[in-house]
């Protein structure tokens, strides 16, 4: 498993060869302030840990209702030791000083000891090169009677625990102390500073709908990346209409750290997996309390963070409760200068200003031109409150007003999040232990957009003004665009409750096996608005009417009526709801099969029952036609599983290491009640050549399965036009389907990936990794253009209907399976680690490079280089994207400053290059401690931080995204600005 996050900068290389010369100290001869309560040994050893700087391995049964004595002041790591273990009848042994082994004082037999995602401790300093707490046990060396415990982590790609810290994958792990380092207060923000992460997915509403936000690993598309909570799937959130996991229900405070595998995994988790799997861990075993506020704002956006967490062990059990509050204000696009003006004829872009204005505009009806004016439109011209002539208007013959509606629009909406999460252990005896989770958040956004407006211009306008209104100065009808400002701007509210209630429990089988049982409803439920609609048949009438104080005056400056007139043009809201389900059950065992002179073959065998539910339904929503309400569809799915791990060579003088050569195999079948049935394998290898070094490589199957909205999307019809290549490109008016297809097939994925990981015995802490990955997407779930579906007819079989003459009567544009994605590249990453007489510090590196990404996903033309090229549909990816950062601590101190790379890239719909910009995070935190009262408890767990992202407040480029409209491109672009934070916290 790579224990980094992001690896040091080449720069690091030569600051370890100068650092090696200047006094380097091992962290047990330093001396240390410490501040450790008495307290149960399940949670203190990890504290003692994260304070001490250290790794410290130890099985969790081992500690299990065992207490550790405090620890205060200034002691070195083993005196502290030494200290916090008297009278538990542990002891701890190290080799480097960096990593220590935790066994019991008297060697005893002990039988293997491994866990899943609950019940195991590995006790680390919140480092990206440590193991992370909560997924690791360990067990004794059977020909050593327990003299040392051999760590086995459980990470995420896999359900059989290591003795290494590496395995055949590459999983990345950040633990709490990056992403408080990150300075981001989301989920999917921290997510998007990662390399690997190609495509950033925000809050904006341009990308999402109402801001719903994911995860796009390697630039796969949207849903191609699993999102799993503490190892286990979510529902795919009914706001987005069952596409994806809405990552804002995750409260980031209640986050321990996260774990990314970026490469297909469906043959140990499922569908959804074909870029890879995001497993978010959530917070547990905590043991005290704990308060902290942090107070953030860029210029105009405002943000309050604050969170609590309690949580108390006994002898036979444990509760944990984590909760959180934010409040973030609005950045609509008045408030930076690349939205501010939608005029980017300056950037080489278009001009795309709305001619919808306040004041507005007048067109003739037929394209004739107006009376007296000498042109087809003229624009109101500006200063009059009354009614202009027909003369002063002939002044703007031919000119249109136009503005910035962007200047009305959200860019970041207003938020207001709470969430708590619940976690609870209870053994009633020692060979069994039950558990439970509970996850409640909720959640209200609000995007607003510009006021209503009466939609027009030349030679077409959705309202006009009558003859008999007694502001026109034409005395015709007359088309019209115009702003209603005075009605304020259309409020797009949405308040999303997400529910995730999970009991379990777990246990040992016949001394050797383990087994664990989980059921849980994944939920979220929806109510999405639109404020301030116009009544169509209203704002008619007030146009046509001839009466002055019932007449609307859209010819004028001013305000074109009373605010009881204008308010008499708004109808009711428009309201959605939406509901997205996930109730699951699983269940499997796990142990030694037979035993090799290598070493144990373990076997993984499971199963799995999910039932998916979705719902859409328009509660009175006419704009978006209610026939394609998606009302109340589910579909069951079951699934077996299994994984072996093979040891073909084992180390006999470093157990810990790993062994010397190791496949893994797994396979799974997933039963559908829609679709059918989808098997898929994995297969994972790694040679130790040497000790230092791992070479490994993964084969793995994928599939997405076709989701709820694309199976169940009524189908609806009107009327199109298409040219017929079989009779002589003749124009054809048709009948044009579009909707879901219950034929769906799953989409399919193909990934590999070889690499190597070099931890230097000569460079103590240096670690240097390469992988090259590759995933294929095949039978791409989209929707083609109709012209497309004529002109390759044979391949689509039934997509087109046509009668006896052979004229086209019909064509079916539903949703189908069409299309490859192929996407390759390497992910480079460098970490240094070592303690200084000047402190400890660790330079890290990490980049990823796609080489390749190819997208064929039209019929009959050449597929689209993808690679450093941004494409309308998302589906692309930077060459370039990496962060190099350093970290700092010492004693009481600690700092870090990172930097933030994205690669040059060809804009949208242009050649012309943008990117290749560095963004800049920074942040330091004292411990307080003796500063305050030393004998008062919250006072020594006091700290307070400082800190900034995007320290230089870098802007966004001029970007053509969204056909030039928004002025910036969302995907890279940071559009906040810099965000400054001052935190306060304090445990004990």
């Amino acid at each position: 498993m790579t224990r980094t996050a992001y690896r040091s900068t080449t720069s690091g290389l030569i600051l370890s060869a100068l650092l090696a010369f200047a006094g380097i100290q091992p962290a047990r001869a330093q001396t240390k302030d410490f501040n450790v309560t008495a307290q149960s040994a399940t949670t203190g050893i990890p504290e003692f840990a994260r304070q001490a700087g250290i790794q410290i391995l130890v099985s969790e049964p081992l500690v299990r209702g065992k207490r550790i004595a405090a620890v205060t002041g200034l002691h070195s790591v083993d005196d502290a030791l030494a200290i916090l273990l008297k009278g538990t009848g542990l002891v701890a042994t190290s080799k480097d000083g960096a990593t220590y082994t935790v066994a019991a004082e008297a060697p005893a037999p002990i039988s293997r000891n491994s866990t899943g995602a609950a019940g195991a401790l590995a006790a680390s300093p919140a480092s990206a090169q440590d193991v992370p707490a909560g997924e690791s046990s360990s067990t004794p060396s059977q020909t050593e009677k327990a003299k040392v415990f051999l760590e086995e982590v459980v990470v995420t790609g896999s359900r059989i625990p290591l003795t290494a810290t590496e395995g055949s994958q590459d999983v990345k792990v950040y633990a709490r102390e990056q992403i408080d380092q990150s300075g981001q207060t989301t989920v999917a923000d921290f997510l998007n500073t990662l390399p690997d992460v190609s495509i950033s997915t925000n809050e904006n509403a341009f990308q999402t709908f109402e801001g719903s936000t994911t995860v796009q690993l390697h630039g796969l598309p949207l849903g191609t990346t699993l999102l799993l909570i503490n190892g286990r799937r979510v529902q795919t959130s009914g706001g987005t209409f069952g596409t994806f996991f809405d990552l804002n229900n995750i409260p980031l405070v209640a986050v321990d750290r996260i774990e990314v595998v970026s490469e297909g995994s469906s043959a140990i988790y499922g569908s959804d997996a074909i870029a890879g799997v995001v497993n978010v861990i959530l917070r547990k075993s905590f043991d005290g309390f704990e308060a902290s506020g942090k107070y953030s704002f860029a210029n105009g956006i405002p943000e309050w963070d604050s969170g609590l967490a309690w949580g108390a062990h006994w002898d036979k059990g444990s509760l944990s409760i984590v909760s959180s509050f934010q409040n973030r204000g609005e950045l609509d696009g008045s408030g930076r200068a690349p939205t501010r003006n939608q005029d980017y004829r300056a950037f080489g872009g278009i001009d795309a200003r709305s001619r919808n204005c306040n004041p507005g505009n007048v067109y003739t009806v037929d394209g004739s031109n107006l009376p007296g004016v000498g042109a087809p439109f003229a624009g109101v011209p500006a200063g009059f409150t009354g009614t202009p002539t027909q003369q002063e208007f002939a002044k703007t013959a031919g000119v249109l007003n136009r503005c910035s509606l962007n200047s009305y629009s959200t860019m970041i909406p207003s938020t207001q999040r709470q969430g708590v999460f619940a976690e609870g252990t209870y053994a009633p005896k020692s060979s069994i232990e039950l558990f439970s989770e509970t996850m409640f958040s909720h959640e209200r956004q609000s995007v607003e957009g510009s006021p209503p407006n009466l939609f027009g211009f030349p030679g077409f306008q959705s309202y006009t003004a009558s003859a008999a209104n007694p502001y026109n100065p034409f005395h015709e009808t007359v088309g019209v665009s115009y702003l209603l400002s005075g009605l304020g701007r259309s409020g797009q509210p949405i308040d999303t409750t997400f529910f995730r209630p999970l009991i379990g429990g777990r246990g040992m089988l016949f001394s050797t096996w383990k087994w664990e049982v989980s059921a849980w409803d994944s939920f979220d439920e929806s109510h999405y608005s639109i404020t301030n609609n116009l009544d169509s048949t209203a704002v008619q009438n007030a146009l046509n009417s001839s009466d002055a104080a019932t007449a609307l005056n859209p010819f004028g400056a001013g305000s074109p009526g009373s605010p009881q007139l204008l308010q008499s043009l708004v109808g009711p809201d428009q309201t959605i709801h939406f509901y997205g389900q996930t109730l699951a059950a699983n269940g499997f065992v796990r142990g030694p099969l037979f035993h090799l002179p290598s070493g144990s073959v373990d076997l993984v065998l499971g199963s799995e029952y999910n039932r998916d539910r979705l719902d859409i339904n328009y509660l009175y929503a006419p704009a978006f036609e209610p026939p394609n309400t998606v009302s109340d569809h589910s579909r069951a799915a079951y699934a077996i599983f299994g994984e072996t791990r093979i040891p073909l060579f084992a180390t006999r003088r470093n157990p810990p290491a790993g062994d010397v050569l190791a496949v893994t195999i797994a396979g799974r079948y997933d039963h559908y009640s829609d679709f059918g049935s989808k098997a898929t394998p994995q297969f994972g290898a790694e040679w130790r050549p040497t000790e230092g070094l791992l070479f490994r490589g993964t084969y793995s199957g994928a599939f997405r399965a076709p989701d709820l909205y694309y199976l169940y999307l009524p189908v609806v019809s009107f009327q199109s036009e298409v040219v017929d290549p079989l009779r002589g490109n003749q124009l054809e008016t048709v009948t044009e389907l579009v909707g879901g297809n219950t034929h769906l097939k799953p989409e399919t994925g193909l990934s590999r990936t070889l690499g190597f990981v070099y931890s230097s015995k000569a460079i103590r802490g240096l670690q240097v990794s390469v992988t090259h990955w590759g995933v294929a997407e095949s039978n791409s779930i989209q929707s083609l253009p109709l012209q497309v579906l004529v002109d390759d007819e044979n391949l689509f079989p039934g997509s087109v209907t046509r009668n006896a003459a052979g004229v086209i009567t019909q064509v079916s544009a539903t949703y189908l399976n069409f299309g490859n994605i192929d996407v390759a590249g390497f992910d480079y990453q460098l970490s240094y680690r070592l303690v200084t007489g000047f402190g400890e510090l660790s330079p890290l590196l990490a980049a990823t490079q796609t080489y390749r990404y190819r997208a064929a996903l039209t019929p009959s033309t050449a597929a689209v280089d993808a690679t450093s090229n941004a494409q309308d549909s998302g589906n692309w990816a930077p060459r370039w994207k990496g962060i190099a950062s350093l970290s700092w601590k010492l004693d009481r101190y600690s700092a870090y400053v990172a930097g933030r790379y994205v690669g040059r890239y060809a804009d949208y719909d242009t050649t012309r290059e943008i990117g290749n910009f560095w963004l800049f995070d920074a942040n330091c935190r004292y411990a307080l401690g003796q500063l305050l009262a030393s004998n008062s408890k919250w006072a020594r767990g006091a700290y307070i931080g400082l800190g900034g992202v995007n320290l230089f407040n870098r802007l966004p480029q001029y970007s053509k995204y969204f056909f030039g409209t928004v002025g910036y491109d969302p995907a890279q672009a940071d559009i906040r600005g810099r965000f400054i934070y001052a935190q306060l916290g304090v445990r004990w």
